[in-house]
C-alpha cells in the first residue's frame, strides 16, 4: 500500500556521474555516501547498486537500501521505503516499494530492479542524460508518522580520464620481425607512466605478418581502460581497426565507501545466489591489428604514406582511488512534501507508477518540451522523413523549422513539391542525425565525445542549428589537446569558423612543438603553414 500523499518522509536523491563504466557484465557495485535519518533513531543508511548480483538477475541491475552497523539501541526496525530511477524533473522511470525489517549491517531491496539493456542501451538517453543516473529513495516509519520532511542530496562521480593521441611509426616496411616498438601513456598530473603499449610484427599463416599489441598496466590505480584504435590514411581519414575494454582487479582496492562494502550483508527478497568467479584478467593484455603488414604494404600509398604507419588512439581510464567524488551535497529540513515529491510516482488514484517504463500515457508535466518529445518518441503526427544511407527517421516539419532557418527555408520553398516529405542525409551517419534530432526536440545533448562533437558541429553548421553549434563549439574549445588540435584546425578552416580557429591557434602557440604535423601538411599545406607561423612567430 502506497503512503498517503501528505505523509512525511525522508527523501534521498543521489546523482551518479560517468556511470557508463558501470555497464560491464561484472560483479561490480557502487555505494552512495552514508546518510543519517534522525526520525529513525539517528540510524545511518546508504544505497547500493549492483551491475550484476546473481545468475538469476544476470541481465538486471540490483538496487538495495542498506543500514550501517550503527550505535542505535534499536536492533531491528521496520521501514517502508521506495527506490526509483528518475529523470531530472523527478518523473519516475522505474520504481519499487517494500516494507522490510532492517537489522544493523543488513540491506534489503530489489535484485532485478531494471534491465541493464534499457539503462545502458535501448533507453539510454532517458535514463542517463549527460551519462548521469539519478536515484531517488523515500523512507517512512512503519505505522508511525515522521516529525518533518527531510531531503538529502548526494553526488558520486566515477573518475574517468580521457586521452587521445597519434602514434607514428616511421620506416614501417623495414621493421624487423619481433622487434618491439613502445609507446608510453603518461599522466597529465605527474608525468608518471600509466600504461605502456608495445607493438610487434610476428609471423602468421600463409606468411602474413600479424601486427600485435601488448598493453601493460603501470598505474595500479587504474581499474578500467577502454580504447579505440584507428589507422589514419594518407587523406587523414580514420579507419577503426580495434576497440576493446579491460577491467582490472580494482574491486579489491576500492569501494566508494570501503567500510560499507565489508559491513553490509545484502538480504534479497528473492533467492540470493552469490557468485565467486575467479579473476581472469591479468595486468598485461594482448590484441591484434585489423590489417596484416602485407595488406598495408599492398596499399602503401593509402595506408603508409612516406612509409609511416599513423595510428590514432582514443582512450578512457577509470581510476577509482584518485578521481572519485562521493559526498553529501545538501540536507533540507521541513520542506513541503506536496511541492517536491516525484511527479510521476503516483497517479490520480494514488497508485504507484509501474516500474517497467512502458506507460503510454502522456506525462503529467506541463512543460511543452516534454510533450513535444513525447510526440517524437511515439512518432505521432510526423510529416517528414530524414533518410541516411541506412536509416529513416520520422520528424515534424514545424519543429525542425522552428530550430533551423535552413529547414524553414527548405520546407517553405518545397511545400508544393512531391518530394518535400523526405530529406536525404546521406552525408551524415545515423548517430549524428539521432543526436541532432535529440537536441531539436529536447534542447539538450548527451554524452559528447570528440568524434561525435566534430560530426555534430559539422551538421549544426550546415543546417544552421545555432544552439547546437554553440554547444559543440564549447565542447571542442574546452577539449583541445596535442592529439586533436590539428584535426580541430582543419575543421575550423573547413567551416570558416574564426572563433574556433583562433582558439586552436592559441593552443598551438602554447603546445605546438609537442605535436606531429605530417597529417596536417598532407591534408592542407596552407593551413599547416599558417599554424606553423603562429607557433614560431606568434600573432
Amino acid at each position: 500500500m502506497a503512503p498517503e500523499r501528505n505523509e512525511k518522509c525522508f527523501s534521498f536523491t543521489w546523482n551518479i556521474e560517468n556511470v557508463s563504466i558501470f555497464s560491464e557484465n561484472v560483479d561490480q557495485s557502487i555505494a552512495s555516501p552514508s546518510f543519517v535519518v534522525d526520525d529513525l533513531g539517528g540510524t545511518k543508511w546508504f544505497i547500493k547498486i549492483y551491475a550484476r548480483l546473481s545468475k538469476k538477475s544476470n541481465e538486471s541491475i540490483g538496487v538495495y537500501l542498506c543500514r550501517k552497523k550503527d550505535d542505535s539501541p534499536v536492533v531491528t526496525m521496520k521501514v517502508k521505503y521506495e527506490i526509483a530511477f528518475v529523470r531530472k524533473d523527478g518523473s519516475v522511470l522505474a520504481s519499487e516499494m517494500l516494507t522490510s525489517n532492517f537489522e544493523r549491517g543488513v540491506g534489503h531491496g530489489f535484485p532485478a530492479f531494471v534491465k541493464r539493456e534499457e539503462v545502458f542501451d535501448t533507453k539510454r538517453s532517458i535514463f542517463l542524460p549527460q551519462d548521469t543516473l539519478m536515484v531517488h529513495c523515500r523512507m517512512w516509519k512503519n505505522c508511525e508518522s515522521m516529525l518533518q520532511d527531510v531531503r538529502c542530496f548526494a553526488r558520486t562521480r566515477l573518475g574517468l580520464e580521457k586521452r587521445s593521441f597519434f602514434w607514428n611509426l616511421e620506416n614501417f616496411s623495414t621493421l624487423e620481425s619481433e622487434k618491439k616498438c613502445s609507446y608510453l601513456i603518461k599522466s597529465l598530473q605527474n608525468d608518471a607512466t600509466m600504461v605502456s603499449i608495445d607493438l610487434f610484427v610476428t609471423g602468421g599463416v600463409n606468411r602474413d605478418e600479424i601486427i600485435r599489441f601488448e598493453l601493460s598496466l603501470q598505474d595500479k590505480a587504474i581499474g578500467y581502460l577502454t580504447f579505440k584504435l584507428s589507422l589514419v590514411d594518407a587523406s587523414g581519414n580514420k579507419i577503426v581497426c580495434n576497440q576493446k575494454e579491460f577491467w582490472f582487479d580494482w574491486l579489491s582496492r576500492w569501494d566508494s565507501e570501503s567500510e560499507i562494502e565489508s559491513e553490509c550483508e545484502i538480504e534479497c527478497e528473492n533467492d540470493y545466489e552469490t557468485e565467486n568467479e575467479s579473476e581472469t584478467e591479468n595486468e598485461i593484455e594482448n590484441f591484434s591489428f585489423f590489417f596484416t603488414r602485407q595488406k598495408l604494404l599492398a596499399n602503401k600509398k593509402v595506408f603508409l604514406p612516406n612509409d609511416v604507419l599513423s595510428l590514432h588512439w582514443d582512450c578512457k581510464f577509470y581510476k577509482p582511488d584518485a578521481l572519485n567524488l562521493n559526498e553529501i551535497e545538501e540536507v533540507q529540513y521541513g520542506f513541503t512534501s506536496t511541492e517536491n515529491k516525484i511527479s510521476d510516482a503516483e497517479n490520480e488514484t494514488g497508485e504507484t507508477a509501474a516500474h517497467d517504463g512502458n506507460n503510454d500515457k502522456i506525462p503529467h508535466s506541463n512543460s511543452l518540451i516534454d510533450k513535444v518529445k513525447y510526440f517524437y518518441d511515439k512518432k505521432f503526427l510526423c510529416d517528414v522523413q530524414l533518410k541516411t544511407s541506412t536509416t529513416t527517421f520520422q520528424a515534424h516539419k514545424v519543429i525542425l523549422s522552428a530550430s533551423s532557418s535552413a529547414f524553414e527555408t527548405m520546407f517553405s520553398s518545397n511545400m508544393e513539391d512531391e518530394g518535400s516529405d523526405c530529406v536525404n542525409f546521406e552525408n551524415l551517419n545515423d548517430d549524428t542525425v539521432r543526436r541532432m534530432l535529440h537536441y531539436i526536440y529536447t534542447s539538450s545533448v548527451d554524452d559528447l565525445t570528440w568524434e561525435s562533437a566534430t560530426d555534430l558541429y559539422d551538421a549544426a553548421n550546415k543546417y544552421a542549428i545555432l544552439g547546437l553549434k554553440h554547444i559543440c563549439f564549447s565542447y571542442l574549445k574546452n577539449n583541445i589537446s596535442t592529439s586533436n588540435a590539428l584535426e580541430a584546425l582543419l575543421l575550423a578552416d573547413k567551416q570558416a569558423d574564426g572563433d574556433l580557429k583562433a582558439a586552436v591557434l592559441d593552443y598551438i602557440g602554447k603546445h605546438g612543438k609537442e605535436m606531429g604535423w605530417r597529417v596536417l601538411i598532407n591534408a592542407n599545406a596552407e593551413v599547416a603553414a599558417e599554424a606553423l607561423c603562429h607557433l614560431f612567430f606568434g600573432n
